[in-house]
């Protein structure tokens, strides 16, 4: 069995497959937050612990898990397979247009489509407990993201439910509502085209993160830690990590948002992980790693 990720079926899959004596093998395996309370992190700890093979998109992963005590056998460094899917549909994602989408989208069709220059603008995804469950926390965001933020660029929010839930709860909706560029969940392909075009991205995805590093997208990482590292400055990427203090916020919002984009490519970042995972898989199978009497993966 091969799983992907850090979701809930994934640890689900895993724990299955254990039970069932059938071999496993995790892709993404080895990122780490340092965040126990994160139930990502949970599932990534379970899943690599009953992994045969552990598919690592960089070498920070691997180390993680050497760390772990994880045999060197049982990792495979392969990249990144979320740049696989980039690659492969960023022609078709380069083919729509900006105001086609937000057009199409457009969460409050009254509140008319505002001109959008095609990288003059800003792009916002916010979902998170840590950043949408408190006022005392979502409140000061809000208040900088559209004082501040959407007076100088359009600010696109593909918004989460959970984030809109909150916003109505703690009644922020009008003022967001009356100021940013609020949009339906958006598919892969049109959230791919706003972060090629955005002047900046301000969001707690972790995929996100590592789309801006290739696509060299200035972004603002809303999160106290990130189990992506690679893509962070300091790491040769794009990303700053600012957690969800709006000072912190607003220094690094005035540093970046004049930043050029300048598109980054981590080690094997370049579109044929998928192929190295089915080779490492053939040869797992051929030369017998996965034995003990198990069916093969």
């Amino acid at each position: 069995m091969v799983v992907v990720g850090d979701v809930n079926a994934t640890c689900a899959c895993s724990i299955v497959a254990k039970k069932e004596h059938v071999k496993l093998a995790h892709i993404e395996a080895g990122l780490r937050s340092g965040d126990i309370d994160m139930p990502e992190e949970v599932n990534r700890l379970v899943t690599d612990r009953l992994a045969d093979l552990l598919f690592t998109p960089d070498r920070i992963s691997n180390d993680n898990l050497k760390s772990e005590g994880v045999p060197e056998e049982k990792i495979a460094f392969v990249g990144n397979i979320m740049i696989d899917t980039l690659e492969a549909q960023r022609g078709k994602a380069a083919s729509r247009a900006v105001a086609e989408i937000v057009s199409r989208e457009l969460l409050l069709p009254d509140a008319g489509i505002p001109e959008l220059p095609e990288n003059g603008f800003a792009v916002m995804t916010m979902h998170r407990p840590s950043n949408v469950d408190r006022i005392e926390t979502l409140q000061p965001l809000i208040d900088f993201l559209v004082d501040e933020v959407s007076a100088e660029l359009p600010l696109l929010w593909p918004i989460h439910p959970r984030a809109r839930k909150q916003l109505e709860l703690f009644g922020l909706w009008e003022k967001v509502a009356n100021r940013v560029v609020l949009l339906n969940p958006l598919g892969y392909h049109d959230m791919l085209r706003l972060n090629m075009g955005a002047k900046i991205m301000l969001t707690d995805s972790g995929g996100l993160q590592e789309e801006c590093c290739v696509l060299g997208t200035p972004c603002l990482t809303l999160r106290w830690n990130t189990e992506r590292p690679v893509t962070l400055r300091e790491n040769g990427g794009a990303s700053m990590l600012v957690g969800n203090d709006v000072k912190k916020i607003r220094a690094a919002y005035r540093e970046i948002s004049s930043s050029s984009r300048i598109p980054q490519r981590p080690e094997l970042w370049d579109g044929h992980a998928a192929e190295r995972i089915v080779e490492k898989i053939v040869s797992a199978n051929v030369t017998g790693v996965f034995r003990s009497g198990a069916q093969k993966i």
